[in-house]
């Protein structure tokens, strides 16, 4: 392989990633909408952070993937840059692409999170609520149906 395949493979690989990237954003705008919508199951939230895993999964091969590559051909880069000043403007621009991109999916995730932890304590509010009324109800057969409750009947009839 020519070391100029190298570094296209280089610049792909950051391409591929910008992309994930923006699907990404959108799973967590799909996320968002999840969490603000009270008619929304969990079933909806873990199908989601299912397809968010598999792209992040993706994202840390990718990762890897570059990081062997770039060692691989970082010295033919430094001794021959202006050979690849072309590739290399265009792996730089990506790198600002890639950066700016993930601080989105950061910031997206951070107000997701908060998202979350409301939901979570609106969810945990309403069980304890739930379990309160039903401790009533259940307080209330408990003391009607004692024997202790049961009433002598206010008015004998002593006539035979």
């Amino acid at each position: 392989m020519d070391n100029r395949d190298y570094v296209i493979m280089l610049r792909e690989s950051l391409e591929k990633k910008a992309d994930i990237l923006r699907v990404l954003l959108i799973r967590n705008k799909e996320q968002e909408a999840i969490l603000k919508d009270p008619n929304s199951t969990p079933d909806d939230l873990e199908k989601n952070m299912n397809m968010k895993a598999e792209l992040i999964d993706r994202i840390v091969m990718l990762d890897d993937g570059f990081q062997q590559l770039f060692n691989r051909v970082k010295a033919i880069l430094d001794e021959d840059r202006a050979s690849y000043a072309d590739e290399i403007k265009l792996m730089q621009e990506l790198i600002k692409k890639v950066t700016d991109l993930t601080a989105d999916v950061e910031a997206t995730e951070y107000r997701n999170k908060e998202y979350a932890k409301t939901r979570f304590a609106n969810v945990k509010k309403e069980a304890r609520e739930i379990k309160r009324s039903g401790d009533v109800v259940s307080s209330y057969y408990r003391h009607m149906m004692s024997p202790q409750t049961t009433a002598d009947p206010a008015f004998l009839d002593k006539k035979k």
